[in-house]
C-alpha cells in the first residue's frame, strides 16, 4: 500500500472519529441546553404558583372566614334575631349576609378558572383542596336537609360566583358596590331573592338549622387547611359550632 493511500485512509479515519465526537458532543450540549431549559421553566412555573396562591388563597381564606362567622352569628349567637328588631338594621343585615355568601362564591369561581394554578406543594394537597371545596358546594346544593334556607343549586352557586368577580379583574365587589347592584339593578338582585326571603324566615324561626351548621363546619375546615399554621386566624377565633348549640 502506497503512502499517499495509507495517508488518505487515516485522515478518513480521523475525519469520521471528529465528526462523531463531535456529534455527540454537539448532542450533549443540546440535551444539557434543553435540560437547563426545562429547569428554568420549572422554576418560573414554580415563582408563578407561588404568586397565584399569594393572590389566591388569602382572599378565600378571608372570603370563607367571613362568611363562617356570619353563619356561627346566626346559628349560635343570634344575629338576626338582634338586627331585625329595625328596618335599617334589617336591610344591613340582609345584605351583607348575601354579600359574604356571594364573596366566598366568586373566589371560588375565580379558582376554578385558574385551578391549574392551584398547586399548594403535591398532588394529594391539591385534591384536598378540591375535595373541601366541593364539599362545601354539595352542602349548599343537598336537598337532604329539612328545609330550604340557603338551599342553593350548584349552578345557581356558579352563576352568583360569576355575577360579583369584577370584569377583566381576579378580585370581587366590594360590600359597597354589592349594595348599590342589589338596589339599581333588578336583574342582578333577583338572583337572590329566595335567598333574601330565606335569611329572614331564619330570623323568626327557632332552631340551629342543620345545613347552616354543616356549612360554618366545613368552611372552618377549609380554612384550617389553607391556614395550617393559624398565621392568620389564632385557635381562639376557629370555634365550631353544633346542631344542638355546643362549641368545639
Amino acid at each position: 500500500m502506497n503512502t499517499e493511500l495509507i495517508v488518505a485512509t487515516v485522515s478518513g479515519a480521523v475525519a469520521l472519529v471528529s465528526a462523531a465526537y463531535s456529534s455527540q458532543a454537539n448532542r450533549r450540549n443540546s440535551l444539557l441546553a434543553s435540560d437547563l431549559e426545562r429547569q428554568e421553566a420549572e422554576y418560573h412555573r414554580a415563582l408563578e404558583r407561588q404568586d397565584a396562591m399569594s393572590r389566591f388563597r388569602d382572599p378565600l381564606l378571608w372570603a370563607a372566614f367571613d362568611f363562617q362567622s356570619r353563619l356561627f352569628n346566626i346559628a349560635h349567637g343570634g344575629f338576626l334575631r338582634i338586627y331585625f328588631t329595625d328596618p335599617h338594621d334589617r336591610q344591613y343585615a340582609i345584605r351583607s349576609t348575601l354579600h359574604v355568601l356571594a364573596e366566598y362564591l366568586g373566589w371560588v369561581e375565580i379558582l376554578r378558572r385558574r385551578i391549574y394554578f392551584l398547586d399548594l406543594g403535591n398532588q394529594q394537597a391539591n385534591r384536598q383542596v378540591v375535595a373541601l371545596l366541593t364539599h362545601i358546594g354539595t352542602v349548599l346544593n343537598s336537598d337532604s336537609y329539612p328545609d330550604r334556607h340557603f338551599h342553593l343549586l350548584r349552578s345557581n352557586q356558579r352563576a352568583i360566583g360569576e355575577l360579583v368577580m369584577r370584569d377583566g379583574e381576579e378580585s370581587c365587589m366590594g360590600y359597597a358596590e354589592f349594595s348599590a347592584r342589589m338596589k339599581s339593578d333588578p336583574e342582578f338582585s333577583a338572583w337572590f331573592a329566595r335567598l333574601s326571603d330565606s335569611i329572614a324566615e331564619l330570623a323568626v324561626i327557632p332552631g340551629r338549622h342543620p345545613r347552616l351548621v354543616d356549612l360554618q363546619v366545613a368552611l372552618m375546615d377549609l380554612i384550617d387547611f389553607l391556614d395550617p399554621e393559624q398565621e392568620r386566624f389564632p385557635q381562639k377565633r376557629r370555634f365550631r359550632t353544633t346542631i344542638d348549640g355546643q362549641l368545639y
